[in-house]
């Protein structure tokens, strides 16, 4: 058995989710021919760190991430920490020969995004983006089912990601309101990748983003007027034409945590809901017409839990699926690649990539013109 040995930067939502997978992993992978291992938790808080290990069981702890750049016991390194931190991280990190598992998205800027990617080549390291929603049952078989060429040739799509939580205007903010976060870099993320990977890049993008409120309250009792956008709508223009647009909301009022996506072709189309996160629906277009409809209509797919082996077996596939789960195997892969020396889903020039289709979108909000994103790797 291989122990690898992990250490996880920021003790928030993310520090806490990551943590979850490390520790189900073995539960839910029987037989896998290695082991994460909880070596370190590094909060900026060190009172957090002492609480994280206390609730994880951490072998360890510091306030300072810069000390596990020496510490040859560890073998990976979760950041878990706000976006404007990534790049000095990830750069300081690579140098020590750490394999890295990246909280999306992977930095705040192209030129940023840029650096990483020079630094990482030739470095040999794993590096993965968190894109826990690929992950699920439900959008790796939509992701199947577009290569086995049965939705054709892509006519339209549509995918949106919608929250409520900045509608009240008395909330004290957090960063991801402020100038290094904003919705495009937060929910659109996940939307633009989960389109990306299943009907390709838009040559095009055009956006209109919203403010809600003019300033907002802070948690030290002062008040902000340097706010990033809480709502981003996007239409975007594929090579082939097709047109389909992405929509982004932290200002969706009854929202909970709504993604969905359409994707409409020639031959079928696809619906996914996460708030339903165990079923595809799949139209088969090729199928055929009659009085009283014939054999045509949507099929409701039973993805719920069959991952392969050696996942899918604990809990049973029959079960239904949770939120979580999506991040569980996400995690899993990236150390399956890690343990076999192979190349992860989510690498570092996909996370480029999408930073450059929402840069595009950024500057297309500003100019209030299409935009064309440079997706040239550096």
């Amino acid at each position: 058995m291989k122990d690898i040995n992990i250490a996880v930067i920021g003790w928030g939502f993310m520090g806490r989710m990551h943590t979850q997978a490390l520790r189900s992993i073995p539960l839910m992978y029987p037989g896998i021919g290695f082991r994460p291992v909880l070596k370190c938790l590094c909060s900026g808080h060190r009172e957090n760190a002492l609480r994280g290990q206390a609730e994880a069981g951490f072998e360890s702890v510091t306030d300072d991430w810069r000390t596990l750049l020496d510490r040859s016991d560890i073998d990976v390194v979760s950041i878990c920490t706000p976006n404007s931190l990534h790049e000095e991280m990830v750069l300081s990190l690579l140098k020590s020969g750490k394999h890295l598992y990246i909280d999306k998205p992977l930095t705040t800027s192209l030129a940023s995004a840029a650096r990483i990617l020079k630094a990482a080549k030739g470095a040999g390291q794993k590096l993965q983006m968190v894109m826990n929603n690929r992950f699920l049952p439900a959008t790796l078989r939509a992701k199947q089912l577009v290569e086995e060429g049965r939705i054709g040739d892509v006519t339209t799509f549509n995918c949106r990601y919608l929250h409520s939580g900045s509608v009240d205007a008395q909330k004290p903010m957090g960063w991801k309101q402020g100038l290094e976060g904003g919705v495009i870099l937060d929910l659109a993320s996940h939307a633009l990748d989960l389109t990306c990977d299943l009907v390709g890049y838009p040559e095009k993008v055009h956006c209109a983003t919203r403010v809600l409120y003019p300033s907002r309250p802070t948690k030290s009792g002062g008040t902000e007027t340097r706010l990033s956008e809480d709502h981003a709508l996007m239409t975007l223009r594929l090579p082939s034409g097709a047109l389909g647009f992405c929509e982004a909301s932290k200002i969706s009022t009854s929202s909970n945590d709504e993604l969905t996506f359409e994707v409409c072709g020639t031959r079928g189309a696809l619906r996914f809901d996460l708030m339903d996160p165990s079923w595809l629906w799949f139209y088969d277009n090729t199928q055929s017409d009659a009085p009283y409809g014939g054999t045509k209509g949507f099929t409701r797919i039973e993805c719920v839990g069959r991952y392969p082996a050696p996942g899918g077996s604990f809990p049973p596939p029959k079960n239904a699926l949770g939120w979580d789960r999506g991040h569980i195997h996400c995690y899993y892969s990236f150390l399956s690649c890690v343990a076999n020396d192979r190349q992860p889903l989510c690498g570092l020039e996909d996370a480029y990539r999408l930073q450059a289709l929402m840069e595009a979108a950024h500057s297309s909000a500003l100019s209030g013109q299409w935009e064309t994103p440079n997706y040239t790797l550096p």
